[in-house]
C-alpha cells in the first residue's frame, strides 16, 4: 500500500487558520452566499484534504527519499503548496490551482480520481475537487442541498468564460472578451434581478411607503425636528408579538412580550423605546427616546423577566410560558407595530409607529401561502410549541405579499432572458438551459430573501439591521422582530441580495471541471460509480436536522423553480425517513429506536463506499464535534427560548463518535490517521474565552485485508502502552491543543485497534469500540502523568494539591503531609511564590494573583509551576500578547521550556474535575505557545 501525505504529516497550523478564516462572518465574497445551508464544511480544510489524499508521502518511494532528513525536505515542499491554498480568495489565485493540479498528477498516473461526496450538503468537497481539476460526483437525499451543488457543479462549468445576454451589457462591451469564469452569468443575474425589482416596486410598491416626518411627532421625538416634512426611506419595521393580559382586570387588552426596549445600544449614540401607559384606559404605546437612558437595566430587559417569561406592562402580572403557549396555539398572539428605522445622510435614526404604516402592513393580501406543516417536536424547531404550525405562518401577510410576488416575477422574467439570449445567437435549446440557470439562481436570491424577510428574524441592536432567521441551525421562537424592506437598498432587500449572490457567484471561480449532483441515497449502489475518491462530511448523529430546516427553501423553491426540476421536487416536502439523524421525534420518541436507524444507516453506507472506491486513495471522513453556527458578532438581544435552546443543548457526542468508528470498524475499514482541525494561532484570541471541542476531526480511513490477524486483550494493551506514547509526544511537538489533544490521541489508538480482524476479551467476546476508546485514553492520562518526573519537587506536589483542591484552600496538615512525600515543605512552597498559608489553611496563588511586573532574581530557583503561571498572568489574565509573553519566556530558562507541558497536563485535570475557567486559561496558552516559542528564539533567548 502506497501511503498519502495525510496518513503521515499536515501542516495543521496554517489549514487550521485558513479553516477558521473561511468560517467567520464578513470575509467577502465567498461562494456559500448562493445559499444558506448549515454547519459547512470550511474550503480550505476541504482542498487539503483532497491533495494530500491524492499525493504520496516520501516515506513510500525510499528509493527516491533514502533517509529521514530527505523525506521531510520533501514533505516540506509538499507543505509548501499546502500552504499557498490556504490563502484567502484562493479563486483569485487560479495559478495556484494549477500548481496543486499538476502535482497531484505526477502520483496518479497523469489522470486525476473522480470524487465522491455521497453527503455533499453545502457542496464545500465537490466544489473543491472542481476547483482542482477533478470530476465531482455529489449526491445527498436532500433536494436543497443538490441544487446548491447543482450551481457549483454545472451551471457555472457550463456557462463560463461566456458573454452575457442582456441587451445593456451587449451593448456596453462586445463579444467574450473580459468575461471570464461565471462574470457574465452573474452579470445577466444582477440585470435580471433588478428588471424583477422595478416590477415589484410597481405591483406592491404601495405596502412600502417611506416615513413621512410631522410636526406633532416632533413634541415628543425633539431628535425628528430636523426631519419635518421630510419623507424617509425606510429601513425595517420593528414589530412585538402581543398575547392578551393575563388579568381578567385588563378586559383581554393585548400587552407586548419584548426581549429589549434598545433600538440601539452604543453609548453616546443611544436609542431606545419608552413605554406611555395608561393603565386606566388599558392602553399602551412606545415613545423613541435617544441619549443615555436613567436606567440602561430596564431598557435592556424590556417586559422579559426570564425565559421565555415577561411582565405585563399594563397590571404588572407575570405571564408565564405555558400562558403564552395556550394563547398561541388558540390563535390569540398577535403583533403590534412598535417603530420604524429610516435612513438618513447621517445614518439611522427611528421614528415612532403610526397608525397608518400599520394599516398598510396589515392590509397585505397574499394570493398564495406555504400551508406545509413545520416539522413538529424536531430539535431547535420552537415555533410550533407557539401555534405557529405552518411555514406560511412564519411571515406576515406583508412578507408572504413581497415572496409571492418575487416568486411569480422570477418565473416570469425566465421568458426574457430566453428572448434575449435569442437575440444574442444562442440556440433555441441554449436559449432554453440558459434562462434556466439564470432563473434557478435568482430562485436561489428568494431563498435567501426568505431568510431574511420573516418574523423570526431580530433587530440587531449593533449594526442596526435585520438579522436572517438561520443565525443557528435552528428556527428559534422570536418575540419582537425586525421586517425588513424587502424593496428597499438595505440589507435584507431583494437588489442587495440578489448583488451579493453575484458576487457570490463569480467567487465560485475559473476552470472548473464539470460534475453531477444528483438525487440519492448514500447507502445505494445505483449510482453505477466505481473506482473513486470518497471524502465525505455526514450527518453528526443528532445535531442537526437538515430536513426539517431545509422545508423553510424548499417550500419556496417547489414553487418557483419546480417545474425546471422535477425530480428535485417531486414530494410536498424533502423526504426524511431515510435521512440519517438520530431524531427522537420520528420515532416516537423512542431514543433507541433512534439511535439503531442512525447505526444501520451508517453501516450500510460505510459496506457500499467500500466497493466504490479506488483502491489506490484512503477514504476520508469528517466528524464534527461542535457545530460553528457562523452567528455574526453583533450585539444582540439574548434569545435563549426553545428553539436556540435545544439548538445549542449538549449532545451525546460520544454516542455520535462511537457510532461512526464502530460502523467503520465493521464495514471493513482501518483508521490510518485522525486529524484535529481547529483555530488557533493568527484567530485564537477569538476562542479564548470558550472551551470548545475541536470543529472537526478528520480521518483517513483504508480497507481492512482480509486476512486481517486477531489478538487479545492483554496484547493490545500492551502494544498501546509501546506504542501510543511516542505518537502522543509528537502530537504535543505538533502544538494540538490540550482541549483537542484526547481526541487528537483517538486516531493512533484506534489504527492499532482497527487493523485486527477483532480483539478477544478474556470471556471471548470481541472487545467494543466504547472498551477501546476507554483503554486509550486510560493510556493517554498515564503518558501525561509520566510528565511529572521531569518536574521539579515543588511542582509535582502543586499538580497533587491542585488534582485535590484546585486553588482552594485545604488544611495546613494535609499539605504538609503531602510535602514529605514530594521531598518539599510548605514554607518552601510559600518562599517559592505558589502557596499561601495563614491560620492552618493553605492554597495554591490563582495566576490572577501573582505579582505583576515581576522579575526573575539572579540565582533563584524557578519551579515550573511558578514559571508557567507567571506566563499565564501575562498572557491570559492580563492580556499581555504574544511579545510581552515571549519576553518573559525567553527569561526563565529551562523551567519556561516545560511550561507547556504541565499546561497539558493542568487542562486535563481540569477538564476532569469541571473547572471551565482554569481550563480555558491553561489551553489558550498551549495554543498560543508556537508565536510565543518564535518571538522568543528571535529575541536571541531560543526557547520552546
Amino acid at each position: 500500500m502506497t501511503k498519502k501525505l495525510i496518513e503521515v504529516a499536515l501542516p495543521l497550523p496554517e489549514i487550521n487558520d485558513a479553516s477558521l478564516y473561511d468560517k467567520m462572518p464578513g470575509v467577502g465574497a465567498h461562494p456559500k452566499g448562493i445559499h444558506p445551508w448549515w454547519a459547512r464544511l470550511p474550503l480550505p480544510v476541504s482542498r487539503a484534504v483532497l491533495f494530500a489524499s491524492v499525493v504520496d508521502d516520501p516515506s513510500s518511494h525510499p528509493d527516491r527519499f533514502p533517509t529521514e532528513e530527505a523525506q521531510e525536505r520533501e514533505r516540506e515542499r509538499l507543505f509548501g503548496i499546502i500552504r499557498k491554498m490556504m490563502q484567502p480568495r484562493l479563486h483569485k489565485h487560479p495559478e495556484v490551482y494549477a500548481e496543486a493540479r499538476a502535482e497531484m498528477l505526477k502520483h496518479c498516473d497523469g489522470k486525476l480520481p473522480a470524487v465522491l461526496d455521497p453527503f455533499a450538503g453545502g457542496g464545500s468537497i465537490p466544489l473543491e475537487a472542481a476547483r482542482l481539476g477533478m470530476e465531482a460526483h455529489a449526491g445527498d437525499l436532500n433536494p436543497v442541498a443538490v441544487l446548491i451543488n447543482k450551481c457549483y457543479l454545472e451551471l457555472v462549468p457550463r456557462w463560463e468564460d461566456r458573454a452575457p445576454v442582456n441587451p445593456k451589457d451587449r451593448k456596453e462591451s462586445s463579444g467574450k472578451q473580459g468575461w471570464r469564469g461565471p462574470a457574465a452569468l452573474a452579470a445577466d443575474v444582477r440585470y435580471y434581478g433588478r428588471v424583477i425589482l422595478e416590477r415589484a416596486r410597481e405591483r406592491i410598491g404601495h405596502l412600502y411607503p417611506p416615513a413621512r416626518v410631522t410636526e406633532g411627532m416632533v413634541a415628543e421625538h425633539p431628535h425628528l425636528e430636523p426631519y419635518v416634512g421630510k419623507e424617509l426611506p425606510v429601513i425595517a419595521w420593528i414589530w412585538a408579538r402581543t398575547v392578551p393580559s393575563p388579568n381578567p382586570a385588563a378586559h383581554g387588552a393585548h400587552v407586548p412580550l419584548m426581549s429589549s426596549f434598545w433600538l440601539f445600544s452604543k453609548e453616546g449614540s443611544e436609542a431606545w423605546l419608552e413605554p406611555v401607559v395608561d393603565r386606566a384606559a388599558g392602553t399602551w404605546r412606545f415613545r423613541v427616546r435617544t441619549g443615555a437612558p436613567p436606567d440602561r437595566g430596564a431598557v435592556r430587559a424590556g417586559t422579559k423577566i426570564g425565559r421565555a417569561t415577561f411582565r405585563c406592562i399594563l397590571t404588572g402580572d407575570t405571564i408565564q410560558k405555558n400562558y403564552i403557549k395556550e394563547q398561541g396555539k388558540a390563535g390569540r398572539m398577535e403583533t403590534r407595530l412598535v417603530a420604524i428605522a429610516a435612513g438618513t445622510r447621517r445614518g439611522r435614526i427611528y421614528l415612532p409607529a403610526t397608525d397608518e404604516h400599520e394599516a398598510v402592513a396589515r392590509g397585505a393580501e397574499p394570493a398564495w401561502r406555504p400551508d406545509e406543516y413545520i416539522a413538529r417536536y424536531s430539535q431547535g424547531i420552537g415555533p410550533p410549541l407557539y401555534g405557529f404550525e405552518k411555514f406560511g405562518d412564519l411571515f406576515t401577510p406583508r412578507q408572504l405579499t413581497a415572496m409571492v410576488t418575487l416568486s411569480d416575477l422570477v418565473r416570469e422574467v425566465r421568458e426574457d432572458v430566453r428572448r434575449d439570449a435569442i437575440a444574442a445567437e444562442l440556440s433555441d435549446a441554449e436559449a432554453d438551459a440558459y434562462a434556466d440557470a439564470v432563473t434557478t439562481l435568482l430562485a436561489m436570491a428568494l431563498g435567501r430573501c426568505a431568510d431574511c424577510n420573516n418574523s423570526f428574524c431580530r433587530w440587531v441592536l449593533g449594526s442596526q439591521k435585520v438579522e436572517h432567521l438561520f443565525g443557528l441551525q435552528a428556527i428559534p421562537i422570536v418575540w419582537d422582530f425586525g421586517e425588513s424592506n424587502i424593496l428597499g437598498n438595505s440589507a435584507g432587500g431583494w437588489g442587495t441580495i440578489v448583488d451579493r449572490l453575484a458576487v457570490c457567484l463569480e467567487a465560485v471561480g475559473t476552470g472548473l471541471a464539470a460534475g453531477h449532483a444528483r438525487l440519492i441515497d448514500a447507502a445505494s449502489s445505483e449510482d453505477g460509480l466505481k473506482g473513486v475518491l470518497v471524502s465525505t462530511d455526514p450527518p453528526y448523529y443528532d445535531n442537526i436536522n437538515y430536513a426539517a430546516l431545509s422545508d423553510f427553501f424548499y417550500v419556496w423553491l417547489r414553487r418557483t423553480i419546480g417545474d425546471l426540476y422535477p425530480e428535485l421536487f417531486s414530494t410536498v416536502l424533502t423526504p426524511k425517513e431515510q435521512e440519517l439523524v438520530a431524531d427522537r421525534a420520528r420515532f416516537g420518541g423512542d431514543k433507541r429506536k433512534a439511535k439503531e436507524h442512525f447505526e444501520q444507516g451508517f453501516r450500510r453506507v460505510f459496506s457500499v463506499l467500500r466497493e466504490k472506491m479506488d483502491p489506490r486513495f484512503p477514504l476520508t471522513v469528517y466528524y464534527a464535534f461542535k457545530q460553528d453556527d457562523e452567528r455574526a458578532e453583533s450585539a444582540r438581544v439574548s434569545h435563549t427560548e426553545e428553539g436556540a435552546q435545544n439548538a445549542r443543548a449538549p449532545v451525546d457526542r460520544t454516542t455520535g463518535w462511537e457510532t461512526m468508528l464502530t460502523a467503520l470498524i465493521e464495514t471493513g475499514f482501518q483508521i490510518t490517521a485522525t486529524w484535529p482541525v481547529r483555530a488557533p494561532q493568527a484567530w485564537r484570541l477569538r476562542a479564548m474565552g470558550a472551551n470548545a471541542l475541536s470543529s472537526y476531526i478528520v480521518l483517513a480511513c483504508r480497507p481492512r485485508p482480509a486476512d486481517a490477524p486477531q489478538t487479545d486483550r492483554r496484547s493490545f494493551v500492551a502494544e498501546l502502552r509501546r506504542e501510543l506514547p511516542a505518537v502522543l509526544r509528537r502530537l504535543q511537538q505538533g502544538n494540538i491543543a490540550p482541549v483537542d489533544f484526547a481526541q487528537a490521541a483517538i486516531g493512533p489508538g484506534m489504527a492499532l485497534y482497527s487493523k485486527y480482524s477483532r480483539i478477544l476479551e478474556a470471556s471471548g467476546h470481541p472487545m467494543s469500540v466504547r472498551t477501546a476508546l476507554a483503554l486509550i485514553n486510560q493510556t493517554l492520562t498515564e503518558v501525561l502523568s509520566e510528565h511529572e518526573d521531569e518536574f521539579d519537587n515543588d511542582t509535582r506536589w502543586a499538580i497533587a494539591w491542585y488534582e485535590q483542591h484546585g486553588f482552594e484552600e485545604g488544611e495546613f496538615g494535609d499539605a504538609e503531609v503531602l510535602s514529605k512525600a514530594k521531598a518539599t515543605s510548605v514554607n518552601g512552597l510559600v518562599d517559592a511564590g505558589i502557596v499561601h498559608s495563614r491560620g492552618g489553611k493553605v492554597r495554591l496563588l490563582r495566576p490572577d494573583e501573582l505579582p505583576k511586573g515581576w522579575a526573575l532574581e539572579r540565582g533563584r530557583r524557578v519551579s515550573v509551576w511558578e514559571a508557567a503561571h507567571h506566563l499565564l498572568r501575562v498572557y491570559y489574565y492580563e492580556k499581555g500578547g504574544d511579545q510581552a509573553t515571549a519576553g518573559l519566556l525567553g527569561r526563565l530558562g529551562s523551567p519556561g521550556e516545560l511550561a507547556r507541558e504541565l499546561a497539558y497536563r493542568l487542562f486535563a485535570i481540569a477538564e476532569k474535575k469541571g473547572r471551565a475557567q482554569d481550563a480555558q486559561a491553561y489551553n489558550a496558552l498551549v495554543v498560543g505557545w508556537p508565536e510565543i516559542a518564535r518571538l522568543a528564539r528571535e529575541s536571541g533567548h531560543g526557547r520552546g
